[in-house]
């Protein structure tokens, strides 16, 4: 059963903040909250914790875009699952009416989630350097904090959300949080692989406990790494390092013509290799 949900964008002015190659773009996560807000209105979602499962983000949406689009989100409900499609219909210069998908997620059960790891540092970074050299976003979203430690088996540090943050949270949680959190994977690979890398998507994350704005503890641990990019587990802690929010398998991989680190981020001894 195809079941299409209600669902509108608004060109909000903190999206010029969050900038990938020089080009304001709709933050990943904003799509994710968007999407579960409506299907919890829907009655779809129910559950807490919430998890989803198998997300994927196909294309960017350029936030200059917003207006001239129609945006479509439908549930298809089968055997049980359910699963969000997010696309948007915009229409060309040449009169061309093009479809494009933005974030495809099924709604699940939470896996086993395993115990973030103790990091073991051997390089600091602070976050103000990381958004004035490496990632930069503007203010909205430069929302890691403090001393930022880095070391072969992951990465540490502390997510802020700005203020004033969401006025309501969804069971997905700060947004915030989340996409900062996914700033510390980029870190780690500007360090340990040589690239900047952006997600795609994840194979589960389980939201045990969500907030409109806060902080939070991550920690970020990678997975692997292979010519399609890396990939990660990430959770988002509380203040007595329970979890919050488990990520599994997230998924990030360079742009084709993306820009590669400075030199004093990479290590030595690791070449560009995706």
């Amino acid at each position: 059963m195809l079941r299409p949900l209600p669902v509108a964008i608004a060109p909000w002015p903190e999206f010029g903040d969050h900038r990938i190659a020089g080009k304001a773009i709709v933050p990943a996560v904003y799509l994710l909250d968007l999407m579960v807000r409506a299907a919890t209105d829907a009655g779809l979602i129910v559950q807490s914790p919430l998890t989803l499962r198998a997300a994927t983000f196909p294309r960017f949406l350029p936030a200059d875009e917003i207006e001239r689009c129609a945006f479509d989100l439908a549930a298809e409900i089968a055997r049980g699952n359910t699963r969000l499609h997010l696309s948007s219909r915009i229409t060309l210069p040449s009169g061309i009416q093009r479809t494009r998908d933005h974030a495809i997620l099924t709604l699940g059960n939470a896996p086993t989630l395993p115990n973030p790891p103790e990091i073991v540092g051997e390089f600091d970074v602070s976050a103000e350097r990381l958004y004035r050299e490496l990632i930069p976003f503007g203010p909205r979203y430069c929302n890691l904090r403090g001393t930022l430690r880095l070391g072969h088996g992951g990465a540490l540090g502390t997510v802020r959300s700005p203020e004033p943050g969401f006025a309501q949270p969804s069971l997905a949680g700060c947004p915030y949080l989340f996409d900062s959190a996914m700033h510390l994977a980029c870190l780690w690979g500007q360090r340990y692989a040589g690239v900047v890398a952006y997600p795609t998507g994840f194979a589960s994350r389980t939201i045990l406990s969500s907030i409109a704005q806060g902080e939070r503890l991550c920690v970020v641990a990678p997975r692997s790494q292979d010519p399609r990019g890396l990939s990660f587990d990430l959770w988002l802690l509380d203040e007595h390092r329970r979890p919050c929010d488990v990520t599994l398998g997230l998924s990030m991989a360079p742009l084709a013509a993306g820009s590669t680190p400075p030199n004093w981020i990479v290590r030595p001894d690791r070449q560009r290799s995706l």
